[in-house]
This record gives structure tokens, C-alpha cells and sequence, in this order.
């Protein structure tokens, strides 16, 4: 249930933006400096401890929040009626999370927001914050278009507890927070790459159109490993394998850190022949200032000066892999410095152990010695068969029949790539009856519409899947329904959405 906006000296309340299950994010006008702002208010109920651990979590981000793949803060506080709030910039709508129900997001803008998110990801496990709660929702588009991370703390501060907490997202986590509390940094490397696998495939990852969707049913197939197949001819089955073994069951074969998993979706960005989106990590570890940072035109680390409270030290540490533990066939990965929080416990400083150079970017750090003293020889016989099998998803140790994603394949080839038209949707209101109907160019058997209904006078809230042309609804008097639909053709990308159509009642 929704509370009201909290009293805040300096702002004046605006509306409701959205609600979560443990905040509310409400609209003010800030009065100096005029502008609007996001203030995320916490549910009631904070004891003290909570409060103080939001505090110096909040301070730690906002000391972060000039990456620009992290929201802008501008202030925190508790207010009169003992609620933690925090001041973000205002982004307006429409975000991912609105965007990918109604048309999946082509995979030049998934890859690009998969970098940059990866990087402020890795900016913030080098300050010692896991995120725990990573999925479209988190993820807001500045007025400029870009995509900024949100909600950093506020999940860990809220869901100390495992499974029963109020900020787990079911259909993003992974298995082992499914069950206990997790403090590995590839916990969110596992919710990032669920993020990107949902804004290719349309809905999450583990959301199936013939059974039940429910928790009990996602929590399921999240341990089993049993991912929706992700079929769409436009996605390289490259970057399906990058994802697919970051979302492994088995923590160990994911990437170590959120800064491999960017690089490999810079791989795929130049496989396709796009110009890689730039890594940017501020490396807040105390041994960054100390420490040479190798940058090149992908990666940029600027080591920056934090202070870390010490509730935020205290907390359980960050288990950060080293850099020698990396999934098979994706090569070494991450430094191994442990950020702000260790593995161990203790004061920071004896926290942080000698720090790895970060890794590099060449054909040595990805090929053994036996490699390269061959490659010369036998790279021109390799590049038809080793090349298009590394591609399709061969490379690694992992048998497909046998793996953790219980044998599911590459998606099917498809050597033609046929976009369908949008459908053209048509309208009539009798009264309070309002009917949709819509056609499609050149119909085949099997088509399916993805049918999205929006306004004050539907309930529908998430998208429903129909082969019907048509639908009738009931609309009051003065309510408006709006409808808007995609095309799903087997063998096919979907189509664009169609133009939006609306209706009022009379």
C-alpha cells in the first residue's frame, strides 16, 4: 500500500512516479535550485540500524553518482515521520522497463546499456556495494538517452535476509540468493546479464507462455537452470553464449566480475561491427590511488578518493574471485582487489591484499603459449570451422547435454531474416463498449499478437498473448483505453509496434 509523500523542507510534492515493495518514489519541485527531482522514500517500519546503514550506504553513492551510468544524488535525510528518503535526479519516462514488454530492444542498444551498466556495476563492487537488486526497473534513461542505474544499497539494506526479503526480485536473482544471502560479486554479474537476456527476449528469462509464471514456478526454473530459449535471428549466437554463462547455476562459471562480462559484450559489439561502447570504472579501493591503470580505447579506470563509513565496512565482505578463476574459454578475469569491503574480516586496511594489475586487452591474454607460438601457422585453416564453432556456442568444457542449462541449443538458423509489418489496428465505441480490430500484411498460420492495454479504464497491467483480430472491452463513461500491438511469427524478429490507438467511453 501506498504511503503518503513525506513533508520534506525544500521540496514541494509534484505526484507519484512508482511504488516498489519496500519504497516509493515520489516527484518534487526543489525550490533552490528550481528543478524537479526523484525522491525515493522508504516504507515505514526502518529501525535504526537500517536507517544508519542507508545513510552511510547513501553516502557512498552519492560520492559515486558522478559515473555517468549511475543516477545523480543530491541529498538523503530521514523525515519527520522517521522514513529514509533520497534525492535523485528526476529521469522521465518511457524507460527499459517499459519499453521491452510491448518490442524487445534491437541488440546494438542492449549491448551498448550492457557496457555502460557493467561499468557501474564494477564501480560500485570496487567501492565495496553489491547491488542485489538488478533488473529493467533499476535501470532509468536520462533526458540525454542514457541508461543510468538506480537503487544501489537500497536492496542490501532492506533484503539482509536472504529469500524472505522485501527487495528480492525473483525473476532476475540468482539461485543462490534464492536461498541465503549472497556477498559474491558474480551474484550481480548473474542479475545484469538476466537484465540484458529480458530486454532481448521481450519478458524475463524465465517467463514461459505455456506455465505458470508465479514465484514458486520461476524460483524452479531459475535453479534448474531452465532458461527460455531466446530465438531471434538478429541476436549472434555469441553474445546468447556470453549470456547464457553469466546466468550459469554454477557461480563458478559465470564471469568473475562485472568488468569481464562488459569486455566480452565489447567483443560481441566488434564482432559486429560496432565501435565498443567504453568501459568507465571510478576504482575507489584504497590501494587504487597507489596503483597504474592501464587504459586503453576501451577501458577507462580513473581511481578516485572515497570515504567509506564505517557501517558500510562492517558489513559482511564482498567475495571477489581472483583473476585466475574465469569461466572456460572467456579468458583470465578481474583484478582482484576486493574494493571497499574484503573477503575477511577486520578493518578496511587489512581487508584489501595485494591488488592485480588490471587485466589487458590482446591476442596474448586470451590465448596460452602453445597458442600463440601456433597461431601463425594454422589460424588461416581454423577460421571456417574453430571460428563459426566458438561463435555458435562450442567454446568452453561445458558438454550441452550435460550442462547447467540442462541442453539447450543455440537458437535455430535462420538464413533469411523476414521483419514483419506492424498490424494496423482500427477502432469503434458503442456507448461504453469500445472494440480493437486489427489486420496484419500477408497473415500465416500460428501468427500471435502481443497485446499491451493501457488507461484509466483497463486493469490489464502486464501484456497478453492472443492469435485473435480482435477483443471488446468495457469502458466507463469519460475512461480512456488504449491498446498497442506486436507482431510474433515463428522463424522471424517481431514486428514493430503498431501505432497506438485509443478510445474513450461514452
Amino acid at each position: 500500500m501506498t504511503l503518503h509523500a513525506p513533508q520534506i523542507p525544500g521540496f514541494a510534492f509534484v505526484d507519484l512516479v512508482g511504488e516498489g515493495g519496500f519504497a516509493d518514489v515520489f516527484r518534487y519541485q526543489q525550490e533552490l535550485p528550481t528543478r524537479q527531482v526523484a525522491i525515493k522514500v522508504l516504507r515505514s517500519g526502518s529501525d535504526a540500524a537500517s536507517i544508519e546503514l542507508f545513510r552511510a550506504e547513501a553516502n557512498v553513492m552519492a560520492q559515486l553518482s558522478s559515473h555517468p551510468s549511475i543516477v545523480p544524488i543530491y541529498q538523503a535525510g530521514v523525515s519527520s515521520d522517521g522514513r529514509a528518503f533520497l534525492v535523485m535526479e528526476y529521469c522521465p519516462p518511457p524507460h527499459v522497463a517499459q519499453r521491452y514488454r510491448s518490442q524487445p530492444l534491437s541488440v546494438g542498444e542492449v549491448l551498448d546499456i550492457g557496457v555502460k551498466i557493467a561499468s557501474a556495476v564494477e564501480t560500485a563492487h570496487r567501492a565495496g556495494i553489491l547491488h542485489r537488486d538488478i533488473k529493467p526497473h533499476n535501470i532509468l534513461t536520462s533526458t540525454f538517452g542514457v541508461p543510468l542505474l538506480t537503487d544501489f544499497g537500497i536492496a542490501s539494506v532492506v533484503g539482509q535476509t536472504g529469500a524472505g526479503a522485501q527487495g528480492l526480485s525473483i525473476p532476475w536473482s540468482p539461485p543462490e540468493s534464492l536461498s541465503a544471502d549472497s556477498h559474491d560479486v558474480r551474484s550481480d554479474v548473474y542479475s545484469l546479464a538476466a537484465t540484458l537476456y529480458s530486454l532481448l527476449i521481450g519478458h524475463p528469462p524465465f517467463e514461459r507462455r505455456d506455465a505458470a509464471n508465479d514465484n514458486a514456478s520461476l524460483m524452479t526454473r531459475i535453479e534448474r537452470g531452465q532458461l527460455t530459449p531466446l530465438r531471434r535471428p538478429d541476436v549472434p549466437a555469441s553474445l546468447i553464449d556470453v549470456l547464457r554463462r553469466s546466468m550459469s547455476v554454477e557461480i563458478e562459471k559465470r564471469p568473475v566480475s562485472a568488468m569481464v562480462l562488459g569486455r566480452q559484450l565489447q567483443d560481441v559489439q566488434i564482432e559486429l561491427r560496432q565501435s565498443p561502447t567504453r568501459l568507465e570504472v571510478m576504482d575507489a579501493s584504497p590501494s587504487a590511488l597507489g596503483d597504474e591503470h592501464p587504459n586503453d580505447a576501451r577501458t577507462l579506470v580513473r581511481p578516485v578518493s572515497v570515504i567509506i563509513p564505517a557501517a558500510v565496512q562492517e558489513r559482511p565482505g564482498q567475495i571477489r574471485p581472483d583473476q585466475g578463476e574465469h569461466p572456460s574459454g572467456h579468458g583470465p578475469g578481474a583484478p582482484a582487489s576486493t574494493g571497499g569491503r574484503g573477503t575477511t574480516g577486520g578493518s578496511s586496511s587489512r581487508r584489501h591484499g595485494p591488488r592485480r594489475p588490471a587485466p589487458q586487452r590482446s591476442d596474448e591474454r586470451r590465448l596460452g603459449l602453445p597458442a600463440r607460438i601456433g597461431v601463425g601457422v594454422v589460424v588461416a585453416a581454423l577460421v571456417g570451422a574453430v571460428g563459426y564453432a566458438l561463435m555458435a556456442g562450442a567454446a568452453g568444457d561445458d558438454d550441452p547435454s550435460d550442462g547447467p542449462l540442462r541442453g539447450e541449443g543455440p537458437p535455430d538458423p535462420v538464413e533469411l531474416i523476414d521483419v514483419p509489418p506492424a498490424p494496423v489496428v482500427t477502432k469503434s465505441v458503442k456507448g461504453t463498449r469500445v472494440t480493437f480490430t486489427w489486420t496484419q500484411q500477408d497473415p500465416r498460420d500460428g501468427d500471435e499478437f502481443k497485446v499491451l492495454l493501457t488507461g484509466d479504464g483497463v486493469e490489464q497491467i502486464e501484456p497478453e498473448y492472443t492469435e485473435a483480430t480482435s477483443t471488446t472491452l468495457k469502458v466507463k463513461q469519460g475512461a480512456t483505453a488504449c491498446i498497442q500491438l506486436v507482431l510474433s511469427r515463428e522463424g522471424s524478429p517481431p514486428s514493430a509496434p503498431s501505432d497506438q490507438v485509443c478510445a474513450v467511453g461514452q
